[in-house]
């Protein structure tokens, strides 16, 4: 009795000690199930383990329910992996997995990493990509191999490589389980397009990058260290911009710079051209850093910022870059670089093809010269209604042809614009009834004329038959 009585008490004294560090707890938690049970069951303890039985079985509970939520606190933290073709979201997070380097290296466009993702497979380790549904791993090596524990560039003929091209394509998709749909069907080309049908939402998005990237003015570089195309002329897409695209919503207060200086045209260059602010999921914003929301290229402002520049603009202290081109920074997919992604599934010729940052600004010259044209009819509406012409009014009947009256008051009428609307109505109804009586006519024939006339006169024609009977 004594015995029972000291394990009950030690086992008591276990659940407020430490948990232990050995992995097995499950056979912990049975074997205080069990004793639980048997303490409950014994005859001979009733009278004094029936106190302490209520709580003790909440104690045993709250540990299965906390380690049941935190193996699904840990189920929740892995995205169930889905099949969707056509999203473009799931496509880039399955990029993201091939950033690394050290992990994936260039390959060639057949085998590239963009082929790869739209084919599900996301990049696992070193060198080795698998499949986010049926969970197959696959070593992707073309040219490389391993010498003293380390990975070395391997010269092979030409023959060779694309032989192991056409191998690793060919194992694309039939790599993937039987039952697997990225065995079936992959993404198409066009998933990467940006799309810019919608022109309120692309200014939103334009004025958003623009807003990220003047957060981070201390680290933009000076515009004299930015190499733009030359066929974007940044003065010309200012005036385009819509006259509040600035101005509302509010700009973020910059030290030292008010509204009269205008707009920060590095930021608004580099937001034209695809760039903004690169925000980590972990610690948030990073203030010298900008990114791409479609190829997921990283850019170190502060490489290509000079260190000191004189009051005059010259350059006491170069940056560490000689200058930063924004377009050749993106990554070789990106659609702000390459024209050949900006294609849509419909479209079968490749020779009207434009990056997405000449379609933006395309759009934006678009929208000024429909807002040109509205303004420019409303204005003209305007004017027209205040330069309005006097309403007719009746002529009041002359008084010398009434002579033998001594007093005919003058009645003016005014007319409303009512009767002037329902004068003109008849006068043009009239005049299409008339028109449509001509055109009639020219498709009438005798046989038709010599119907009509009998239709619309039956008591002769019955009369005449009746006649012909007798």
């Amino acid at each position: 009795m004594n015995a029972t009585k000291r394990k009950f008490n030690a086992l008591l004294q276990g659940l407020n000690s430490p948990r232990p560090s050995s992995p097995d707890h499950s056979s912990s938690t049975s074997v205080l199930a069990s004793s639980l049970k048997r303490h409950k069951t014994s005859s001979t303890t009733t009278t004094m383990e029936n106190p302490l039985l209520p709580a003790k079985a909440p104690i045993g509970q709250a540990l299965l329910r906390k380690r049941v939520s935190h193996v699904s606190l840990g189920t929740q933290n892995q995205a169930a992996a889905k099949y969707c073709p056509s999203d473009r979201e799931q496509l880039l997070r399955r990029l993201a997995t091939f950033q690394e380097i050290t992990d994936w290296t260039p390959k060639p466009d057949r085998v590239n990493e963009v082929e790869w993702a739209k084919r599900g497979w996301v990049c696992q380790g070193k060198e080795r990509v698998r499949c986010v549904l049926c969970h197959k791993e696959l070593v992707v090596k073309l040219n490389r191999k391993e010498q003293d524990g380390k990975e070395v560039t391997v010269l092979v003929a030409s023959e060779i490589e694309d032989a192991m091209v056409d191998k690793y394509v060919e194992l694309m998709t039939t790599e993937h389980q039987m039952e697997c749909l990225w065995r079936k069907r992959g993404c198409e080309d066009s998933i990467l397009r940006v799309s810019f049908a919608n022109a309120s939402i692309t200014l939103e998005g334009l004025r958003q990058r623009y807003d990220d990237l003047c957060s981070r003015h201390t680290f933009l570089p000076y515009e004299f260290n930015l190499r733009l195309p030359d066929d974007f002329v940044l003065d010309d897409v200012i005036a385009l911009l819509p006259t509040a695209f600035f101005t509302h919503p509010p700009p973020i207060e910059i030290p030292g710079r008010t509204a009269a200086d205008g707009p920060n045209r590095t930021a608004l260059a580099l937001a034209l051209l695809g760039w903004q602010g690169l925000t980590n999921p972990r610690i948030g914003p990073v203030p010298n850093t900008a990114s791409c929301n479609t190829c997921l290229r990283r850019l170190g402002l502060w490489m290509f910022k000079s260190k000191e520049v004189d009051a005059d603009g010259k350059v006491l202290v170069a940056a560490p870059m000689d200058y930063l081109d924004p377009i050749r920074e993106h990554r070789f997919f990106c659609p702000w670089k390459n024209a050949d992604t900006q294609v849509r599934g419909d479209q079968s010729s490749k020779d009207d093809l434009q990056p997405a940052w000449k379609l933006l600004v395309q759009m934006i010259k678009n929208e000024h010269d429909l807002r040109d044209f509205y303004e420019s009819r409303a204005r003209k509406t305007t004017t027209g209604t205040v330069a309005e012409q006097p309403r007719p009014q009746t002529p009041a009947p002359d008084v010398d042809q009434f002579s033998e009256v001594s007093e005919i008051p003058q009645l003016v009428v005014n007319a409303t614009p009512g009767d002037e609307d329902d004068a003109q109505r008849d006068a043009k109804d009239k005049e299409r009834w008339a028109r449509l009586r001509k055109v009639k006519s020219l498709f009438d024939t005798k046989g038709s004329k010599r119907l009509r006339k009998q239709v619309s006169r039956p008591t002769s024609v019955l009369s005449a038959a009746s006649k012909t009977d007798n």
